[in-house]
């Protein structure tokens, strides 16, 4: 029905601009008369002739009512008439909205000539397809995970010849990663004042690792330390030393990130569409949903080469391996609701494109914590795995979960070029900051009771004291970094 009227209304305006266009002619002195006069001329009163006009058997035809106000022209087709003075019209002609707010005007794209570029061409649906090369926040870690010293010094903190090789102030770089942003929209109508947009974004999994290894023989000394929750006083679990234990330990830490959105559209401001540089503004709300997975898991695999060690509530010899393994995994879930801006700017074939997003909602935090030591003898042909590592323990192995309030911030730039004009090439910067997530690293206690440690001579001695309330340490979250893409409008 909307098209038909408009159809109609693009007709009558056709017809009634040719009118227009025509020049009156010499006027006569008019005779009255009930039928109509030919002459050559313009067009004239149906009530009156000129003297000399011809007479003709045709009945008078009635006067034909305007469809609007009157018109310096005459009757017009508009509130205003087709020639009408409305200032924001102009005169003569269809008009555009004036820039700024929206008036009570219709919106009218305007019409393309054969072979002619616009970056105007009227279009209600778009997608806007993206690669990113990201560099996400780098994982840290709490507490020191693992060192090396002069023998004597067992790589325990404090000691002169201890050096720390992972963690504390150290962290995991996760360093560049791949992923893509796809949104796609469509509006209402050709004016581009109501709509609608989904889109996601995917960051691939990356990872960051520190690999220690000593020789055959043991050398050098590494150690993963921690402090004695007993006495307050520093420890460590040798990981290798010369002569007596040959081994490696190895730190890991993951990250995924994604997330999708749904968005409601509504245009505040857009210049005329004639003029050479257009600027457009939307006001966004609706629906984001963000995940955020990560781990930091620390192994260690020894191999005794003389003597003996305690292991599983064991003393084993050599050649008894030894594998103890702590793994800290962590998921964040963010809900909420979205408001934003989205601005577009063009000048003829040049684009720049500046949407900022912020949500206000939950995060869901969720913290799995797992640890084994596992007890190999090749020789024998025997092996046991008993629960706990070293930092994941009886003390604390378990799931952990808690909500937050949350705020996360999403800002995309980009600058583009037009190929055609549905089509356009971009590049840009992409920043998305999360207030509060709890990371893997920071969950990391470094005091450690040895009674729970199977890899300590007193591993079980004692009976294991209450568990203590696990508190989920908060930190924040980022990643950021360039896009490359193109968006097609149709």
């Amino acid at each position: 029905m909307r098209k038909k009227i408009l159809g109609a209304f693009a007709a009558l305006s056709a017809v009634a601009g040719g009118a227009y266009a025509q020049s009156p002619a010499r006027p006569v002195a008019p005779t009255p008369i009930g039928t109509v006069g030919a002459y050559g001329g313009g067009m004239t009163d149906p009530m009156v002739r000129p003297a000399n006009a011809e007479r003709y058997n045709e009945p008078v035809p009635p006067p034909m009512p305007g469809m609007g106000g009157p018109g310096m022209g005459g009757p017009g087709m508009g509130d205003h008439g087709m020639g009408g003075a409305d200032p924001m019209m102009g005169l003569g002609g269809p008009g555009y909205p004036p820039p700024g707010p929206y008036g009570q005007l219709p919106y009218e794209q305007p019409v393309l000539g054969e072979g002619v570029f616009s970056a105007t061409a009227p279009h209600r649906f778009y997608l806007d397809g993206q690669y990113l090369l990201l560099f996400p926040e780098s994982q840290p870690t709490n507490v020191p995970l693992l060192t090396t010293s002069a023998p004597a010094d067992f790589g325990q903190l404090g000691a002169a010849t201890t050096t720390i090789l992972q963690g504390n102030r150290n962290t995991l770089n996760l360093g560049t990663v791949s992923g893509f942003r796809v949104s796609g929209g469509m509006w209402r109508a050709d004016d581009q004042r109501v709509g609608v947009e989904v889109g996601g974004l995917y960051q691939s999994p990356s990872s960051a690792t520190t690999f220690a290894r000593s020789s055959s023989q043991g050398i050098p000394l590494i150690a993963r330390p921690f402090t004695n929750a007993l006495n307050g006083q520093p420890a460590s679990l040798v990981v290798s030393s010369p002569n007596t234990i040959s081994g490696s330990a190895l730190v890991r830490g993951t990250t995924e990130f994604w997330g999708i959105e749904a968005n409601a559209l509504l245009n505040l401001f857009r210049t005329c569409p004639g003029e050479c540089r257009l600027w457009q503004l939307n006001l966004l709300g609706g629906y984001r949903y963000l995940e955020l997975q990560e781990g930091l898991g620390l192994s260690s695999m020894s191999t005794v080469l003389a003597g003996f060690v305690p292991a599983g509530g064991l003393v084993v010899g050599s050649p008894t391996s030894i594998d103890v393994r702590d793994q800290f995994n962590t998921v964040n879930r963010f809900h909420g609701a979205q408001v934003g801006l989205q601005s577009q700017f063009t000048s003829g074939r040049w684009y720049v494109g500046v949407t900022g997003k912020a949500a206000f909602g939950a995060m869901n935090e969720r913290l799995e914590i797992t640890g084994s030591t596992s007890v190999v003898n090749p020789v024998a042909r025997t092996g046991s795995t008993t629960l706990g590592g070293l930092f994941a323990n009886a003390s604390n192995i378990g799931r952990y979960r808690t909500d937050r309030f949350a705020i996360v911030t999403d800002l995309n730039a980009s600058l583009g070029f037009h190929f055609t004009s549905w089509l356009i090439g971009t590049v840009g910067y992409n920043f998305i900051h999360m207030s509060t997530v709890v990371r893997p690293g920071q969950q990391y206690d470094g005091r450690v009771n040895p009674n729970l440690v199977p890899t300590s001579a007193l591993f079980g001695t004692a009976p294991p004291a209450g568990r203590p309330p696990i508190t989920l340490r908060q930190d924040d979250y980022f990643t950021h970094g360039l896009n490359f893409g193109f968006i097609l409008r149709y």
